[in-house]
């Protein structure tokens, strides 16, 4: 979520009077680290995840689930705790070594876990993370009280229904914070950077937010929205709502509905900056893969979508363009915002000969005052660019105590705009003050969360082994930005593995860098089993290939070499269509439950059962619909 710093925060009025004071200074400190670190090179390769698992609380009486706002006292105890509670066989190892760092989230339920220290870039190293994930969740289990559960699905399926919350705290659309007529306000966590998100996005937007969502159409589906439009037109402005939203759409209306939803990511120390550009541009284009190969999210407020994955709420639950930023037309007073500032890249960024500026080619505004400074003070225009297009956002967030501090050791007035551009991918340089050494990183966050520890291990590991063949092979998968765009929005759709075919390179390891390569029709629409998997007759190896011989070429025991050869299986097996995705499974889960109307409505019976099932799942019980022939294996 981003720098949690402790203090008073300003309210929007005196946010946005300081918002120049804070870019200028953010360009300084953006300098002072750029050409501090520049030069660096030889880092090690290191690397980490982060899971975000939401709390629940089982009623096995009522079959019904619901969401406490436990999260902080959760976390207080997993602060005092030691390692060595766990008394089973891996008890010893986790007492050696602290086992992870416990992070609160935007939501009271949500709890962030990353490993302790990095792993390295060995595959022994690699293949620690499974362990560790499985290690973090049992932690995490000891501390909850009775009836309460922990997952690792993107989004509760019933958040914002009536009575979500163990709770009874109702919805306030005339509060303070959110003014949503579904979550209450009390559920956002309680560190002030949080709630003051979520009302200064809604200030500066200049209403509340709007995100609409495609319900899926089953027989009875018109009654259910019949329903939700009568509670719409019960509040202020219903009927503007309802004609913004078109028939057949979820209607939610609160920053948590997006930020209330986990994910999984996994961030890499790169070599040195040219390589962490690099490398930040080519897995922007993977973004859209990995998001349809691991879409988890078809349930949105108790109500079964015509979308699998979360990334377009999220974009939407944090949009705080007023109208005229939203368009369509540019003014002296405004610019015009084509994106939420939670959303795909806009520009590529390394020096690379094999970043034509030609790919580059949607709207990039950017702050003007910004660009020039970094030009003046030695920043190439490339990065200069990515640098003043993040700052053309206002800051969300200022903290009274830390407006004057000091540009040659800190950088809260970058990372505040830094860190409020929740991007598909982060490149994230060295802080000044660096106890720890840290340098050039990159963050790949598009990925929804799975249900087991196996399948999130596979997923973080196939994008690290991926991003080290990468930089290893000289890879290049560039493509025009608006197609990167374009293989999003299709990512988002109903079963897009099977369904949707997705722009990709024909020639990612063809190491052609002439002009010969533009006339090539290169970029072309393949089939996710195509670019993953590879198809002979058109020379393409495939993703899992060209991982696959990477390995083979590099040291590793016996057994790592079988846990990696297994996460390649389940990769593939799940790109081909042959096992589904999360959501997919879900779905299905829904539509055939004794209890269900042909509504698209998921009740709190069909809820709990969901989850029922998914724990039993993520606690080793195999699952043949979910993975196949893997299943034995994936149980294990």
């Amino acid at each position: 979520m981003g720098l949690l710093t402790v203090g008073q925060p300003l309210s929007w009025s005196s946010t946005k009077s300081k918002a120049e004071y804070i870019r200028q200074h953010g360009i300084i400190q953006f300098v002072n680290s750029y050409n501090k670190y520049k030069d660096n090179s030889n880092a090690p390769f290191l690397w980490g995840d982060e899971v975000e698992f939401f709390v629940c609380q089982m009623e096995e009486t009522e079959k019904r689930a619901r969401l406490p706002f436990s999260a902080p006292e959760v976390i207080a105890k997993l602060e005092s705790i030691s390692e060595e509670a766990l008394d089973d066989s891996e008890g010893e190892v986790m007492a050696k070594e602290k086992l992870a760092i416990w992070h609160p989230e935007y939501a009271n339920w949500m709890i962030e876990a990353t490993p302790a220290a990095p792993y390295d870039g060995t595959l022994d190293g690699i293949v620690r993370v499974q362990d560790n994930m499985a290690n973090r969740r049992k932690l995490l289990l000891s501390v909850l009280t009775d009836g309460q559960e922990v997952f690792t699905l993107p989004v509760f399926p019933r958040l914002g229904c009536e009575s979500f919350t163990v709770e009874d705290v109702k919805p306030d659309p005339n509060g303070e914070v959110s003014k949503s007529m579904y979550i209450p306000d009390a559920s956002i966590q309680p560190h002030p950077r949080f709630p003051t998100l979520t009302r200064n996005i809604r200030e500066r937007r200049g209403e509340k937010v709007l995100i609409s969502v495609p319900a899926f159409q089953d027989k009875n589906t018109a009654s259910t929205m019949e329903t939700q439009a009568k509670k719409i037109l019960d509040n202020e402005g219903g009927n503007e709502i309802l004609a913004q939203l078109g028939d057949n759409s979820i209607y939610m209306d609160a920053m948590a509905f997006g930020m209330g939803a986990g994910c999984l990511q996994v961030t890499f120390q790169s070599a040195d900056v040219s390589q962490a550009r690099l490398l930040y541009d080519q897995l922007a284009v993977l973004g859209p893969i990995m998001l349809a190969m691991t879409a988890a999210s078809p349930i949105w407020k108790g109500i079964l979508a015509d979308i699998d994955a979360r990334w377009n709420i999220i974009s939407a639950s944090v949009d705080d363009r007023p109208r005229e930023e939203r368009g369509p037309k540019e003014s002296s007073e405004n610019k015009v915002l084509p994106k939420s500032r939670y959303s795909t890249i806009d520009c590529y960024i390394s020096e690379s000969d094999m970043n034509r500026e030609h790919f580059n080619d949607v709207a990039i505004p950017m702050d003007e005052t910004s660009y020039e400074d970094l030009l003046s003070q030695g920043i190439d225009s490339r990065m200069a660019r990515h640098v003043a297009h993040l700052f053309v956002r206002d800051p969300l967030v200022i903290f009274e105590d830390k407006l004057s501090v000091n540009n040659e050791t800190q950088t809260d007035h970058m990372e505040n705009l830094w860190s409020t551009n929740w991007n598909s991918v982060r490149f994230k340089p060295p802080p000044l003050t660096n106890p720890h050494g840290i340098q050039w990183r990159v963050e790949f966050r598009t990925m929804e969360l799975g249900l087991t520890d196996f399948e999130n291990a596979a997923f973080s590991s196939f994008m690290i082994l991926l991003a080290q063949t990468i930089a290893a092979k000289k890879l290049d998968l560039y493509m025009p930005i608006s197609k990167v765009d374009e293989n999003m929005d299709r990512a988002h759709k109903r079963n897009a593995v099977e369904n949707q075919k997705f722009y990709f390179r024909q020639c990612v390891d063809c190491h052609l860098r002439d002009e010969k390569l533009d006339s090539r029709p290169c970029v072309k629409e393949f089939t996710m089993d195509q670019i993953v998997n590879g198809d002979s007759t058109l020379g393409m190896k495939g993703l899992v290939g060209l991982v696959r011989d990477y390995v083979n070429e590099r040291p590793g025991t016996k057994e790592t070499l079988s846990r990696i050869e297994l996460y390649l299986d389940f990769i593939s097996l799940r790109a081909s269509g042959k096992i589904p995705t999360t959501a997919e499974w879900l779905r299905q889960e829904v539509l055939s439950h004794e209890a269900y109307k042909f509504d698209s409505v998921v009740s709190e019976e069909i809820c709990y059962d969901l989850l029922i099932k998914c724990k039993a799942i993520a606690e080793g019980q195999a699952n043949d619909k979910l993975y196949g022939k893997l299943a034995p294996m994936v149980a294990e």
